[in-house]
């Protein structure tokens, strides 16, 4: 049962109510400090009625505060793929490190329910194919995809990949997190040393293959625990340890993530890590910003390209390093 008394306006009604709804109510008269019931003849203070109701009938005071309606989670998560994916198309891989803490972080501050660490991952993996794909066929068209790169990394970097998506259902979320925010870090301070590799064309690569395939197994492995996001530390692999020269390590980054991606999914969706709903609308947002952000990458300076990129991540490290240690 319930009572709710209008103390504010000088009249009103007072009602007594249950679970059910209101059952009974009585015209009543604001005087001095207390009310007049009408059909009474004594005037009873209100904070000595509400003591009497609530020792008569266990009554309480109830108080409505109308606060507006949390985001959908579904636009949320709209607008966090056609970001990623748009980064993904402008940067490489970088779109599923901003998708990853923005998932995480976001859905909380707008009032929406809290995503898990485990959803998260799914969720930037199935960026991380649309943007990928719809990618790397761009930067193909436009020159900056290393066939050999993509054949010598995309296989193993898939079989790794696989089978971090696998582990990864057994991690707790704060080792996730904390894996995360390590790539993270490192390839921000990378990203921001000076450009080193050689400005040679696609087909002339000097590529050392065993360093190469060792860079795709533990970059594929971290990246089917964490979410292809943790790929973006190959941009920096390729050019600081395999010196290729900065288009063609985005542009091929992004084909070797696509077979990363395509086995982590597998994974993933196997450990039920993936929330089908909200996958197609991430993936709906790809097909349409990725090829803006390709388009947009030709209009702009390499060096510019990596600067950003490195700010994104390493902003995203910081917050996830914070979180994994303190667990907030």
């Amino acid at each position: 049962m319930s009572a709710i008394l209008d103390q504010d306006a000088p009249t009103g009604r007072a009602a007594v109510g249950g679970a059910a709804g209101v059952v009974a109510t009585a015209p009543v008269a604001r005087v001095g400090g207390g009310l007049t019931v009408a059909g009474g003849t004594t005037s009873v203070p209100v904070h000595a009625l509400a003591r009497r109701a609530t020792a008569a009938m266990d009554v309480r005071i109830d108080l409505f505060v109308y606060a507006a309606p949390p985001m959908p989670i579904e636009l949320l998560v709209a607008v966090g793929g056609a970001i990623a994916s748009f980064l993904s198309g402008l940067l490489g891989v970088g779109g599923g490190i901003v998708l990853t803490p923005y998932l995480l972080y976001a859905p909380p501050l707008v009032g929406s329910a809290a995503l898990p660490v485990k959803i998260v991952t799914g969720l930037t993996i199935v960026q991380a194919i649309s943007g990928s794909v719809i990618g790397s066929f761009r930067h193909h068209r436009y020159g900056n995809v290393s066939l050999r790169l993509v054949r010598v990394m995309g296989p193993t970097g898939a079989a790794a990949s696989l089978a971090g998506a696998f582990l990864s259902a057994y991690a707790p979320d704060r080792l996730l997190v904390g894996i995360f925010a390590v790539f993270a870090l490192v390839a921000a301070v990378a990203l921001l040393l000076p450009q080193r590799g050689p400005a040679q064309p696609v087909d002339d690569l000097h590529l050392n293959v065993p360093v190469a395939i060792a860079i795709s197994v533990v970059i594929g492995f971290f990246g089917g625990m964490v979410g292809i996001a943790a790929i973006a530390f190959i941009i920096a692999a390729l050019i600081y340890v395999l010196r290729v020269p900065t288009r063609v390590a985005i542009g091929s980054s992004l084909a070797i993530g696509m077979f990363a991606a395509f086995a982590a999914l597998i994974g993933k969706a196997a450990t039920a890590q993936v929330d089908p709903p909200l996958a197609l609308i991430v993936l709906g947002a790809a097909l349409v910003s990725s090829p803006i952000g390709a388009a947009v990458s030709q209009r702009t300076r390499p060096g510019l390209l990596l600067q950003l990129l490195a700010v994104v991540v390493f902003l995203s490290g910081i917050r996830m390093a914070w979180q994994a240690v303190t667990g907030v």
